[in-house]
C-alpha cells in the first residue's frame, strides 16, 4: 500500500466546513492555518486512531475538549510551546513514534503544525474531525440503496435510466452527449464487445439494412445468446481471478486438468446462472451442492493461482519455511477471493492493521482461517452417466459372488467336520492378527524415489548389491507411505514392473522371477508384495519399473523397503544400493530403501515380526481349506465355478476400462490448522488463535460464521460463500455491476476495480453504480440482462470522435460525452486474424492447446521459440482455450499486452510500441494467417479492385473506397495479396474499434 498524496486530505476539509460552519478565517485567530494545513493533517492522520470511542492512549484529537484533557501521558499540545507539546515529541525524531501507519508525516506538515502551536492552537468552536468521508463512513461501505432515476431526459436523447444518470453528470459539467453512431460501427464495436470477434459481412449487411426499429436489440439479444458471449467474458474473468495452466514460481509443472475451470467459467456465463450463485459455487459449490460435478469443477476459483511446488512438496514438515509457504498460499487465496468479490485489499492487513481501510489483522487472519484447510491439487469429479454403468456392473459381479458363495457352502457341507475345523482355526488367527499390536516405531526415513516423469511408460530401476552369491527364498518389495502422503498407500508403486537376480551388476544373464511387465497390477496399497526366490542363488537383486506411479500429473517410482529372504534372515538390510536415478535428501535416498524402515515403522519391531507371523499363518490355513474344497467339488460344480470365474473376470475388465472419474484442480480439504494472528505477519511471532469470519466493516453483512464442527472444513467456506453473495452485501454488488461497465466502456464508474478502499478511487457516477446493482440484485441477478440494459443506452452508442471544447473539460471523457475509442485485447487479435483468415476452429471446450514445445525436467522448460509452434493446426481455436504458461509468457500474447497470470488483473494495461508493430507485420503467426486470408480473398473476386473490396469488407467491416480500391490493388500487383492483406491486418481500422 502507498501513502496518498498530501493533496488528497483536503476532502476532510471541506466535509469539516460542510458539517459545522465554523471553520472559517473568522474563527481562526491564525489566519486560516488550522483550516488550510492542520485540519487536513490531523483528519487524514490521527482521527483513525485518537477519537471519540476510539481514544487510543486515552488521546482524541478529533475536538477541541480531547485535545485539551490529553492522554495517558498528558496534555497533548502547550499552546504557544510547540518543543514542550507531547503531539510534536511524537511526530519527531530520527524515528518518529506516530502515526504508526503510514510513514511518518512530511516536514512541511510537522512545520505546520509547530506554527499552529506557537499562535496558540486555536480550535474552531464545536468543530468535530472525522476521517476522509462522509459521516466517517466510506461511500463504497455504506448499505445498498436504490436510488431514484433522474427525471433529464436530454431532449429524447435517453434511451434507457442510465442515460438519465449520465445526463445528470454531464449537465454539471457544462457538457452534453456525442451523436449516435452509425450502423456499421454499432455492430462491429457490439460484436467485438460481447463476442471478442468481428462480424461478418453478411451480418453487416444485414444489420444495415435492417429497416425494423428494434433491429438494434434484437442484434443484442442475438449475440446474448450465442455461446461466443461466454468465452468472451469468460476471458475477462480468469484475468481478475490469475487463471493459468500451470504453478508458476521456479517449478513451473503443468496443471493437466485445470481447464475444466474455465470451461465452468464459460459455461456458467452462456447459462447466466445468477451472480449470487456463480460466487457461492466457485467459494463452495462442492460443499454446497456435493452431487452436482459442477460445484466440484468450479471450486478452481480458489486454486486458480500460482502455487509453490517446491515448498508445498520438498521442503520439510515442521520448518519454518513450510509454515512461511502456507501462509502465503492462503494469503493469494484470501487476496483473490476479497478482490474479486469485494473489490478491497484485505491482504494489505497481513503484517499490521489496513493503513486506509477498517480492516484489522485480526480481520484478515479470520479470513485466513477460513482457508486453514484447503489445500490445491487435483480432486475428482463425479461422472453420474458413468457412475451408473459401473453400479450395474457390480450388482451383476455381487450376484455371481453370492451364487459361487452358495455352491462353496454346499460343498463345504459335504466335506464334514475337517472343513469346519479349518473354518474355526481361520476364524481364531483372525481374531489374533485384528488383536496384535500395530508397531509403534515410528520410521525416519520415507526409502527409495525415483527422479519425477513427465509420462508413465519410462523405465526406472533400483538393485541391491548382497555382498556374496546366496540363494535367495523370498524378496519383499514394502509400499511406501511417506509423512507428507499418509493418504496415498501404496505411494509409487509401479503399476507395471519386473524383479530379476544376477551375479552381475550389470544383471547379465539375470533371471527373471517375477514379470508383471506386460499388464497393470493393482495397487498393493498398505501390503508387502512377496516374490519367490525358489532358492535361485544370485549376488544383485534388480525391481524394475516399466510403467510409473501417476501422482499429480506426473509419475515416480517408489519403494519403502526391499528386503532379500535368505537362510531365513533379511540378508539386504545395509547392503549398497544403485540406481537409474534417485532423490537424495530429506527422508528420501538409495540407502533408505535397505534401512529397516518402511517409511511407517521399524521392520525388526517384535510386533511387526508377530504380525508377519500371523498373516502367515493365515494365508497357510486358507490354502488347505480350498485344497480341501477343492477335492469335494462335483465335476458340474466345477463347471459352473469355472464359468463364473470368466464371467467375474469379464466384468472387473469392463469395470478396469471404464472411464475414471473426471478430474479437476481445485480444492483439496483436510481438517483446519489452527490459525493465529502473526505479529508483523511473522510466523516466528504467532499471537492469539483465530476463529473463520469475514469482514465487520461492512454494517449490514454478518462477519462472524457460526460453524458448529471446527473440523469441517467445507462450512467455513460454505458460511464465507453466503457472506459474500449477500444481497445485503453492498461490496459485492457495486463490484460486480462496476466490472461489468469497465469492459463495456474501458474504464469502471470506478476506474480500480479491486480497490473499493480508500485508496481506491472514487465512482464518477455513484448513484448509477448502486442503481445497476440493485438493478442487477431485483432482476434475477442476471448478468445478461445487465448487458443488455448497458448496451442498448444511448451513452453506449455514442460515436467516438473528439471535440476540442468539451475535451477541454473532461479531456478522458470520465463523464462520457463520447464513446472511446479502444485497441483490441490480445486475444481477440488473435481470434480476429484467424477469424478474417478464414481458419478459426469453432470447437469449444477440452484442454488447452499448446503453443510451445515442453521438456519435463527438475525445472519443466516451455519453448515458445521452436519453428512451427506459433500456428500449429490445434492451435487454430479460440485464444481462451491456450494452454497459459505463468513462467515463460506466449511472446505475441505478451506483447499485446496481455494479461499476466501470476497476478489478479482487474484491468489491462494498453501499450502502443514499436515491438507491436514488429509483431504484427512480422510474427510467423501473422505471416501465416495472412497467406491464408489472401487465398480467401483471390477465391472469391478475380480481378484486383474487386478483391480489395471482399479484403476490406472482411478485415474491416466495410466496402472500400474507390482510392482504396486502387492503392491496394496495385500493391497487390507488385507484391502479391499476402503482402497486401498483411498490410490490412497491421491497419489502425483493424486493430483498434471506435
Amino acid at each position: 500500500m502507498t501513502e496518498p498524496t498530501p493533496r488528497r486530505l483536503v476532502a476532510p476539509l471541506l466535509l469539516l466546513a460542510a458539517m459545522t460552519g465554523h471553520a472559517q478565517a473568522a474563527d481562526d485567530p491564525s489566519g486560516g492555518l488550522f483550516r488550510d494545513r492542520v485540519a487536513p493533517v490531523l483528519a487524514g492522520r490521527c482521527v483513525g486512531c485518537h477519537r471519540p470511542g476510539n481514544a487510543k492512549g486515552g488521546l482524541s484529537l478529533a475536538d477541541a475538549p480531547g485535545l485539551k484533557a490529553g492522554g495517558e501521558s498528558g496534555p497533548a499540545v502547550e499552546p504557544g510551546k510547540p518543543e514542550e507539546s507531547l503531539l510534536v515529541e511524537m511526530l519527531t525524531g530520527e524515528t518518529p513514534e506516530m502515526p504508526k501507519q503510514g510513514g511518518p508525516l512530511a516536514p512541511e506538515q510537522v512545520e505546520a503544525l509547530r506554527a499552529w502551536i506557537s499562535q496558540g492552537a486555536h480550535w474552531p468552536e464545536g468543530l468535530v474531525l472525522k476521517e476522509p468521508g462522509d459521516g466517517g463512513t466510506w461511500w463504497s461501505l455504506k448499505p445498498l440503496a436504490r436510488p431514484p432515476v433522474p427525471s433529464l431526459d436530454g431532449g429524447g436523447w435517453a434511451r434507457t435510466p442510465v442515460d438519465a444518470f449520465i445526463l445528470q453528470g454531464l449537465a454539471a459539467r457544462g457538457l452534453t452527449p456525442s451523436a449516435e453512431a452509425g450502423r456499421g460501427t454499432l455492430i462491429r464495436r457490439l460484436t467485438f464487445d460481447l463476442h471478442g470477434l468481428p462480424p461478418t459481412p453478411e451480418e453487416v449487411d444485414t444489420f444495415a439494412a435492417d429497416p425494423a426499429p428494434d433491429a438494434y436489440e434484437r442484434l443484442v439479444d442475438r449475440l446474448l445468446a450465442s455461446p461466443r458471449y461466454g468465452e468472451r467474458w469468460g476471458r475477462h474473468w480468469l484475468d481478475v481471478v490469475h487463471y493459468g495452466d500451470t504453478h508458476g514460481y521456479d517449478k513451473d509443472k503443468k496443471r493437466e486438468h485445470a481447464w475444466r475451470y474455465r470451461d465452468y467459467v464459460i459455461g456458467a456465463l452462456n447459462d447466466d446462472i445468477p451472480y449470487g450463485q456463480f460466487v457461492r459455487e466457485q467459494v463452495a459449490g462442492d460443499v454446497l451442492n456435493p452431487g452436482d460435478p459442477r460445484g466440484q469443477v468450479a471450486t478452481g476459483f480458489i486454486a486458480a493461482g500460482p502455487w509453490d511446488f517446491v515448498g508445498q512438496v520438498e521442503l520439510r514438515e515442521g520448518t519454518v519455511d513450510k509454515e512461511k509457504t502456507r501462509v502465503l498460499d492462503r494469503d493469494d487465496m484470501v487476496a483473490s477471493t476479497v478482490s474479486t468479490f469485494v473489490s478491497l485489499t484485505a491482504h494489505c492487513a497481513r503484517c499490521h492493521d489496513h493503513k486506509f481501510d477498517p480492516i484489522s489483522q485480526a480481520d484478515y487472519y479470520r479470513l485466513q482461517a477460513v482457508f486453514a484447510g484447503v489445500e490445491r491439487g487435483n480432486r475428482p469429479v463425479a461422472r453420474p452417466d458413468i457412475d451408473r454403468m459401473r453400479g450395474g456392473l457390480e450388482r451383476q459381479r455381487a450376484g455371481l459372488i453370492a451364487r459361487k458363495a452358495g455352491i462353496v457352502a454346499e460343498v463345504g457341507r459335504r466335506s464334514g467336520a475337517n472343513l469346519e475345523a479349518l473354518d474355526g482355526e481361520i476364524a481364531a488367527l483372525r481374531a489374533q492378527l485384528e488383536s496384535a499390536a500395530d508397531p509403534a516405531a515410528a520410521s525416519p526415513t520415507n526409502g527409495y524415489h525415483s527422479e519425477i516423469g513427465a509420462t508413465a511408460d519410462v523405465t526406472k530401476w533400483v538393485q541391491v548389491d548382497l555382498g556374496r552369491v546366496v540363494p535367495i527364498d523370498e524378496v519383499r518389495l514394502i509400499p511406501a507411505r511417506p509423512t507428507d502422503f499418509r493418504d496415498a498407500p501404496g505411494f509409487g508403486f509401479p503399476r507395471r514392473f519386473r524383479v530379476e537376480i544376477a551375479d552381475e551388476p550389470a544383471m547379465t544373464g539375470a533371471a527373471n522371477v517375477a514379470d508383471h511387465s506386460s499388464e497393470d497390477v493393482p495397487n498393493p496399497g498398505e501390503r508387502v508384495v512377496a516374490v519367490p526366490g525358489g532358492g535361485r542363488r544370485g549376488r544383485f537383486v534388480r525391481v524394475t519399473a516399466v510403467r510409473l506411479w501417476e501422482r499429480t500429473a506426473d509419475y515416480v517410482f517408489a519403494l519403502g523397503e526391499l528386503e532379500v529372504i535368505a537362510d531365513g534372515r533379511n540378508v539386504a538390510a545395509g547392503a549398497t544400493v544403485s540406481s537409474l536415478d534417485s532423490i537424495e535428501g530429506g527422508r528420501w535416498g538409495r540407502a533408505s530403501l535397505v534401512d529397516g524402515f518402511d517409511s511407517r515403522t521399524k521392520l525388526s519391531d517384535p510386533a511387526t515380526i508377530r504380525r508377519s507371523k500371523l498373516m502367515a499363518e493365515v494365508r497357510r490355513a486358507e490354502a488347505d481349506r480350498g485344497s480341501k474344497l477343492e477335492a469335494a467339488t462335483l465335476p458340474a460344480e466345477r463347471a459352473e465355478l469355472s464359468a463364473i470365474g470368466v464371467e467375474v473376470a469379464s466384468i472387473d475388465r469392463q469395470i478396469k476400462e471404464l472411464p475414471g472419474p473426471d478430474a479437476v484442480y481445485g480444492v483439496v480439504s483436510r481438517a483446519p490448522r489452527p490459525i493465529h494472528r502473526l505479529n508483523r505477519g511473522d510466523v516466528e511471532q504467532p499471537a492469539e488463535a483465530v476463529e473463520p469470519g469475514a469482514l465487520p466493516c461492512l454494517e449490514l453483512a454478518r462477519a462472524d460464521f457460526s460453524v458448529s464442527d471446527s473440523a469441517n472444513e467445507g462450512a467455513r467456506r460454505a458460511a464465507l460463500a453466503e457472506w459474500l453473495s449477500s444481497p445485503r452485501n453492498a461490496l459485492a454488488w457495486r463490484s460486480i455491476a462496476n466490472r461489468v461497465w469497465h469492459y463495456h466502456f474501458g474504464r469502471g464508474l470506478v476506474d480500480t476495480p479491486n480497490d473499493f478502499g480508500r485508496n481506491g478511487s472514487k465512482p464518477t457516477h455513484p448513484e448509477l453504480l448502486d442503481w445497476l446493482a440493485t438493478e442487477l440484485i431485483d432482476n434475477g441477478q442476471s448478468l445478461k440482462r445487465l448487458h443488455r440494459l448497458i448496451v442498448t443506452s444511448a451513452v453506449y452508442r455514442q460515436v467516438s470522435g473528439d471535440d476540442a471544447g468539451k475535451a477541454e473539460i473532461d479531456g478522458d471523457s470520465r463523464y462520457l460525452w463520447r464513446m472511446s475509442r479502444r485497441r483490441l485485447d490480445a486475444e481477440s487479435l488473435r481470434d480476429s486474424v484467424l477469424t478474417v483468415a478464414g481458419a478459426m476452429d469453432p470447437m469449444m471446450g477440452g484442454p488447452g492447446f499448446s503453443l510451445f514445445r515442453f521438456k519435463d525436467d527438475h525445472s519443466p522448460i516451455y519453448d515458445h521459440e521452436s519453428p512451427g509452434v506459433s500456428d500449429p493446426p490445434e492451435g487454430r481455436r479460440r485464444a481462451v482455450y491456450r494452454f497459459v504458461v505463468r513462467s515463460v509468457p506466449n511472446p505475441f500474447i505478451e506483447c499485446m499486452d496481455g494479461a499476466d497470470p501470476n497476478a489478479n488483473t482487474p484491468a489491462r494495461s494498453t501499450t502502443i510500441t514499436a515491438l507491436q508493430a514488429l509483431a504484427l507485420m512480422n510474427d510467423p503467426f501473422m505471416l501465416a494467417q495472412a497467406k491464408r486470408f489472401a487465398s480467401r480473398v483471390e477465391a472469391a473476386s478475380p480481378d484486383g479492385p474487386g478483391r480489395a473490396d471482399v479484403a476490406h469488407r472482411i478485415a474491416l467491416g466495410r466496402p472500400a473506397r474507390a482510392d482504396e480500391q486502387a492503392a491496394l490493388a496495385a500493391y497487390a500487383a507488385r507484391h502479391g495479396w499476402a503482402n497486401a492483406c498483411r498490410i490490412l491486418l497491421n491497419s489502425n481500422e483493424f486493430v483498434f474499434i471506435d
